[in-house]
């Protein structure tokens, strides 16, 4: 495990920096592979767009800096598939909560082992639904900032036989799992939870909803009985591609063509699916 804060080798971190005090910043997991990042240019726009929503964006030469720092000197450094993970905090000062008017900010790039899916994708997984609900807020739905602290307290929820959980709102409409987005099939038509006050838009959830399908794809708020009516389930990351869900709760699901169809299209994509 590789570390680099502020573009240079290190491991240390401030401790008046926001981003421990507060959470206040965001970050990107990349899955890498010798000579080529799989959707950099996805997670650099939700990561931006992260920065944007905070009120500390980046601007054009810290762009440049940043895009140049992955190609030319982390780039080289990919033996093998990895994870590149990214965070960008406000770094330091302000006063309590009041950020500084201009914030220098802290950047963090580690280069990680990625962790192994094929046996997921192959087989599927099992998921329950979580007892901890997604917080709605309107002013940080979409992004993927550091306040992650519902995800940590649904993981220690999960139980050992469970892959994933299905995380509602206060409207117990269902919104992603703990680490994932969630998508099933009824009959041709794919169906994925509405993102517009909560939850993480993921880099696949975008790249499967916006390719040119053969699926009648719909977007909107649905209750968790919805699924007792899907043919096929599965959610995504952009680590771990497509994964069959076999089971949900007490009710089983098959892995069904419609989902395999899409772990081969996307993989034709050059999206991370069946290797």
């Amino acid at each position: 495990m590789t570390w680099f804060v502020n573009y240079n080798l290190d491991h240390s971190v401030s401790v008046t920096d926001r981003g421990l005090a507060y959470g206040d910043g965001v970050f990107e997991t990349v899955l890498s592979f010798p000579q080529y990042f799989l959707q950099l240019d996805d997670h650099l726009s939700r990561l931006y767009r992260g920065l944007y929503s905070l009120g500390m964006p980046f601007s054009a030469d810290q762009k440049h800096e940043l895009s140049l720092f992955l190609d030319e000197r982390i780039l080289p450094m990919v033996q093998q598939e990895s994870v590149v993970k990214i965070m960008v905090t406000r770094g330091e000062g302000g006063r309590g909560y009041l950020p500084p008017q201009h914030c220098k900010h802290s950047v963090f790039i580690g280069l990680l082992p990625a962790p192994d899916y094929r046996i997921q994708r192959d087989k599927g997984v099992c998921l329950s639904v979580s007892p901890v609900p997604v917080s709605t807020n309107r002013f940080l739905a979409g992004i993927k900032h550091l306040n992650r602290l519902e995800n940590v307290l649904a993981k220690r929820f999960l139980s050992g036989s469970d892959f994933e959980a299905i995380m509602l709102d206060s409207e117990k409409n269902m919104i992603e799992c703990i680490q994932s987005n969630l998508f099933w099939f009824k009959g041709n038509t794919l169906y994925t939870p509405a993102l517009h006050s909560c939850g993480v838009q993921g880099t696949y959830r975008k790249a499967l909803v916006s390719a040119s399908l053969n699926f009648l794809v719909q977007v909107g708020d649905y209750s968790i009985d919805t699924l007792e009516s899907a043919d096929e389930v599965f959610i995504t990351n952009s680590l771990m591609g497509i994964v069959p869900v076999i089971k949900v709760a007490d009710r089983f699901y098959p892995i069904g063509v419609n989902t395999l169809t899409l772990q081969k299209i996307m993989h034709t994509k050059g999206h991370h699916g069946v290797v």
